[in-house]
């Protein structure tokens, strides 16, 4: 640009040797509008030459971006390689994870039905337990029920076997006060043919043959008939007493002809006598004695000697207290 100036500076000195000063002038008045236009450019050269030169900065650091991106992109690249292959080894494992999970959740829910399948039949026998447990518990009221009126009825028991020894304590006294007053009234002949015997809770007064009859007769002798008013005095006093005389007899058939033709006619004529002649005795009731016979069938032994003959041939009379009151409250009891 300076060399334009130069040339054209040292032609217009060459021209104005040559031309007119009107040329001169124009040439002037040119050169300086070339000069000034020749400056402007420069100017814009020079902006030119800036901005070429701020775009060179710019490419040298778009290279150098370039470059890094270059070199990221390689170490991305690796990067995504490596994390590629952990993807794939993770994605292997989520597949064989799923594959055994699935294999895991199929046996689980088998077992988890047959747990289903157990519980839903131990609730079945829970509730067959609970019916059973409630019919149980029903009928373990009941038996409580059963179990309380058995404790009232065996207390009212209790309370009646109570009142029943009393009583039969009470009886035994009497029968016991009766014995001794009845061998107080025979001291004497008790061992001589007469024994009185408590037993069974009657008093038994047993009177061999000798003492009361001959042999094979019926007729009470003297001593007999003593011997028995002693003691229908002695019972006129107990009134609660019921009195029973047997007629006993050995095994020796009879073979009579008027009355008394057997061993049974023998022991009820004996029994009969016996009994007309405790009732002579006015204080004695009729009602409270009875005669039986008991022919040979009811030995005390043996009849196989002549002395146990002689203990089986004898009168008995049982003396059994009244028992009304003892049988009401049985009765009562049930």
């Amino acid at each position: 640009m300076q060399k334009s100036i130069l040339y054209i500076s040292t032609l217009l000195l060459v021209l104005s040797s040559c031309v007119t000063p009107k040329i001169h002038n124009a040439l002037v008045i040119e050169h300086d509008a070339t000069k000034s236009a020749l400056t402007t450019q420069e100017k814009k050269v020079l902006q030119l030459n800036g901005t070429i030169e701020e775009q060179e900065g710019t490419i040298i650091s778009l290279k150098s971006q370039i470059s890094e991106m270059r070199n990221d992109s390689v170490q991305n690249g690796i990067a995504l390689t490596t994390l590629q292959s952990k993807y794939d080894a993770l994605s292997d494992a989520y597949d064989l994870l799923t594959s055994k999970n699935s294999r895991y959740m199929a046996d689980k829910a088998k077992e988890t039905k047959k747990l289903l399948e157990q519980l839903e039949q131990a609730q079945s026998e829970l509730f067959a337990k609970e019916d059973e447990l409630n019919k149980l518990s029903a009928s373990l009221d009941a038996k409580e029920d059963e179990l309380k009126l058995a404790q009232e009825e065996l207390d009212a028991r209790s309370a009646r076997v109570t009142e029943l020894e009393t009583i039969i304590n009470k009886k035994d006294s009497m029968v016991s006060a009766l014995k001794q007053s009845i061998s107080k009234a025979l001291i004497g002949l008790e061992g001589e043919g007469l024994t009185v015997v408590q037993k069974n809770g009657k008093v038994y007064i047993s009177l061999e043959e000798d003492l009361l009859f001959a042999s094979g007769k019926y007729v009470v002798n003297s001593g007999g008939i003593a011997a028995l008013n002693k003691l229908a005095t002695a019972l006129v006093p107990q009134k609660d007493l019921e009195i029973l005389v047997e007629g006993h007899t050995d095994s020796i058939p009879l073979s009579g002809r008027g009355l008394v033709k057997d061993n049974w006619d023998l022991s009820v004529m004996r029994a009969t006598n016996v009994v007309k002649i405790l009732t002579t005795n006015q204080g004695l009731d009729p009602e409270r004695i009875t005669a039986a016979g008991r022919g040979e069938f009811i030995p005390l032994v043996e009849n196989d000697t002549p002395e146990n003959k002689g203990i089986n041939r004898r009168t008995e009379i049982i003396l059994t207290p009244d028992l009304t009151e003892l049988a009401n409250l049985l009765e009562g009891g049930n």
